[in-house]
């Protein structure tokens, strides 16, 4: 099974969502992004066999335990190749999280890095397709939309889909500060 992390801010985010949902849906986009709540993402998806993930999901447990709520300044909605998404400053918090989360990920459970887990851009996506103009059209129907400047983290989710593709992620999880 494939395991995804996440900040739940999907409450603070619900004007660019309830937007963001019709213009996905005019496009006709493949797959929906919304099938899960929106979020900043953590580390990138990962496979494990099924057996181990009560074990996995109890050591993101324990490092969300380590961790107070904070503030996430938000920099912007960017149009990255074909991902549109709502890209997020860098903080000690969210560099602390995922760091932990990849050590003991690794340590723990054998899970190599990702090589983009190396270089991580902490976002929120919106659209994503393998039609790059459908992700470009989006991305200009949006226009000038509010985005808050500051998102808080205390609630955090955990996803498991079987396929790993987008749109079978469904939360499993999920943990408030």
């Amino acid at each position: 099974m494939y395991v995804w992390i996440g900040v739940d801010v999907d409450s603070q985010l619900d004007k660019i969502k309830e937007k963001a949902q019709k213009i996905e849906e005019n496009i006709g986009f493949k797959n929906s992004n919304f099938t899960l709540p929106l979020h900043v993402s953590l580390k990138i998806s990962f496979f494990i066999e099924d057996n181990i993930f009560e074990s996995v999901k109890a050591d993101i447990i324990n490092i969300f335990d380590d961790f107070n709520a904070f503030d996430i300044s938000v920099k912007g909605v960017e149009l990255e190749n074909n991902i549109c998404w709502i890209r997020m400053e860098r903080n000690s918090s969210l560099d602390g999280l995922h760091d932990r989360l990849n050590s003991v990920m690794l340590e723990k459970h054998g899970i190599p890095l990702h090589e983009y887990d190396m270089d991580y851009k902490f976002h929120t996506t919106l659209f994503m397709d393998d039609d790059i103009n459908k992700v470009r059209n989006a991305y200009s129907e949006l226009g000038e939309v509010y985005v808050p400047n500051k998102l808080m983290a205390n609630k955090f989710v955990i996803g498991t889909s079987e396929s790993g593709a987008l749109g079978t992620y469904k939360v499993v999880c999920e943990y408030k500060k």
